[in-house]
């Protein structure tokens, strides 16, 4: 007999939503600190970092509190 796993739960609406706005607000960040940094400008490509950074780490808590 194949015992089949049990239906998963739906994913919460808001854990949708914060996925996407972290995934977005950290790729803008990046990106934002790779164009200053290019142009030489450290002292706003450094907080742009800091801000990819920040949000790598709630991506990491938000993927913790899901399980």
């Amino acid at each position: 007999m194949e015992e089949n796993p049990p239906p998963s739960q739906p994913i919460p609406l808001f854990l949708v939503v914060a996925r996407i706005l972290i995934v977005s607000g950290t790729s803008f960040a990046a990106a934002a600190a790779i164009f200053f940094f290019l142009g030489g400008v450290w002292q706003v490509g450094l907080p742009a970092l800091g801000a990819a950074l920040l949000g790598l780490v709630l991506m990491f808590l938000v993927e913790r509190a899901a399980q």
